[in-house]
């Protein structure tokens, strides 16, 4: 049987193909562009070279036309190996080694070429092409019409960011404690790896690297009931959602830390957030308020005011939690 062979290509008109191949030839954050690609994180060798490879998870892109919903299409895995890289031609080469997708042979590559106009350089073409065997349960064309989606929507992607059009995601959500003073609620954010103890539907946290109380402290945290959509886990099943969270600032005397994302399988790309516990009105005995900030790459599966919900519901249970505790010591 004959081998499924296509070729894609889309045309930027503003970034130019230097700006694009970076985003394109970081081989291990394909995640940051691709649709439906939940995570994706280098298994083996280094980044960018030949021989490496990377471990990828999402929703497949459904065919246009179908009303298929996200949430109810199974995960997608793949672990894909760098054959080749051309830095020159801004050009690479990779294969599929394992997945759960049905492709028993499959070739790739990338090229990003110049474009042209009235005689002059202006933006750039990308182009993706394939060859696989017959994948059991596919259409040709529909395959390729994945392609076409999937590469337009990751083009205009790469062009926003490097043109700096792509907005970030910016919130605040704040609650009041009529109970608890704010050197009491300070020292449970403080307690940077026991975050579980108060965040809804979190059970793990714990340390993994620097010192407790110092920027560079890295914690991780894990739970079985997803927040977010894209926590995928191998052969479609529904894992683990994980986070590792660094420590990037704190400030004891002014009750305020700011942390970063550093790695995560929920789709997350680019998230710095800040938390402030405020004294009352009363100076510190009547109560507190807590301001939950963030800063983030727009996260895909979501909507920026349902993420911003999301956040305000997360502090209002945390807000609960803490002043139940602090009540009940108090009671005893």
């Amino acid at each position: 049987m004959p081998k499924w062979e296509a070729k894609v290509s889309t045309r930027l008109t503003k970034a130019s193909a230097d700006q694009i191949w970076p985003f394109l030839s970081d081989f291990f954050n394909l995640h940051k562009w691709f649709p439906g690609l939940a995570n994706c994180h280098g298994v083996q060798g280094t980044n960018g070279e030949p021989g490496c490879i990377r471990y990828c998870v999402g929703f497949s892109i459904p065919p246009k036309g179908t009303a298929e919903d996200e949430k109810d299409r199974p995960c997608s895995w793949s672990k894909e190996r760098l054959v080749s890289v051309d830095h020159v031609g801004r050009s690479l080469n990779y294969e599929i080694v394992d997945s759960n997708i049905g492709f028993t042979s499959y070739n790739s590559t990338f090229m990003i070429v110049p474009g042209v106009s009235d005689g002059h350089e202006e933006g750039c073409v990308i182009e993706w092409s394939f060859v696989v065997d017959p994948v059991e349960g596919w259409v040709f064309e529909d395959l390729v019409e994945k392609y076409e989606v999937g590469l337009k929507s990751m083009a205009k992607k790469m062009e926003d960011r490097a043109l700096n059009l792509e907005p970030k995601w910016q919130g605040k959500a704040s609650a009041e404690l009529k109970g608890p003073t704010a050197d009491i609620v300070w020292t449970f954010f403080e307690d940077f790896c026991n975050i579980d103890k108060w965040f809804p539907n979190l059970e793990t946290c714990y340390q993994l690297e620097g010192v407790q109380g110092q920027p560079g402290l890295v914690r991780y945290c894990a739970s079985t009931v997803p927040p977010a959509p894209g926590g995928c886990g191998v052969d479609g099943k529904i894992g683990v959602n994980w986070a590792k969270e660094k420590l990037v600032m704190i400030n004891p005397k002014q009750r305020c830390l700011s942390y970063e994302v550093t790695e995560n399988n929920m789709g997350i790309k680019s998230y710095v957030a800040t938390i402030k516990v405020s004294a009352g009105n009363g100076g510190g005995e009547n109560g507190c308020t807590i301001e939950w900030s963030f800063v983030a790459d727009p996260i895909e599966g979501w909507r920026s005011e349902d993420f911003n919900s999301y956040v305000h519901w997360c502090l209002q249970e945390m807000a609960k939690k803490m002043e139940h505790v602090v009540q009940a010591s108090t009671d005893n």
